[in-house]
């Protein structure tokens, strides 16, 4: 179940327990970094998002009047990669923290790829009172050249006719991913 993207999840009636204390520094960390993040609520109804910080407002360009109440499935689009979404699904169905590179769209419909990454929050009795995503946009070849990188390192290239039968490998590697 994974309230995050919108499966249903039982939950308890909410009542007011407080943050613990490392997960209360996060979210001043967090603000005061001037983080692209966003909170959501469990408890409610579809886990709508209830706090977006201004650098997601930036990153996204929407506004809080179109973000605010909704769950952040919004930002999915016709190439996010269900792989991604469910990876998250997992980890929340877990209570356990994750990151991902996921493809999300902008309000003008534009696509970044965002290295997101959740975490649940947890009051003193360790139940999820909130859910923490934070996104920070990458490049789109990012994930790729890491790949070159390792691949390098076990096989190094070579010089001459090799190289160019190897960057093909590359090539076709790059356009698999």
């Amino acid at each position: 179940a994974s309230p995050l993207f919108g499966d249903s999840v039982k939950t308890e009636e909410p009542h007011a327990a407080p943050l613990m204390k490392s997960d209360f520094s996060l979210i001043q960390s967090l603000t005061s970094g001037q983080q692209n993040f966003v909170l959501s609520d469990p408890r409610l109804p579809d886990n709508p998002i209830v706090y977006a910080s201004e650098g997601f407002y930036e990153l996204t360009g929407y506004t809080s009047d179109q973000v605010l109440g909704r769950n952040c499935r919004f930002l999915q689009g016709p190439g996010t990669d269900p792989r991604s979404v469910d990876i998250i699904r997992t980890a929340i169905a877990k209570g356990s923290d994750v990151t991902t590179c996921i493809l999300n769209y902008k309000s003008d419909g534009s696509p970044f790829w965002n290295q997101f990454f959740v975490a649940a929050l947890r009051d003193s009795d360790n139940c999820i009172v909130n859910y923490v995503g934070v996104q920070c946009c990458v490049e789109a070849d990012a994930g790729t050249s890491h790949l070159e990188e390792k691949v390098n390192s076990v096989m190094p290239l070579k010089g001459g006719e090799e190289n160019l039968e190897n960057q093909g490998d590359i090539d076709t590697t790059k356009k698999l991913l």
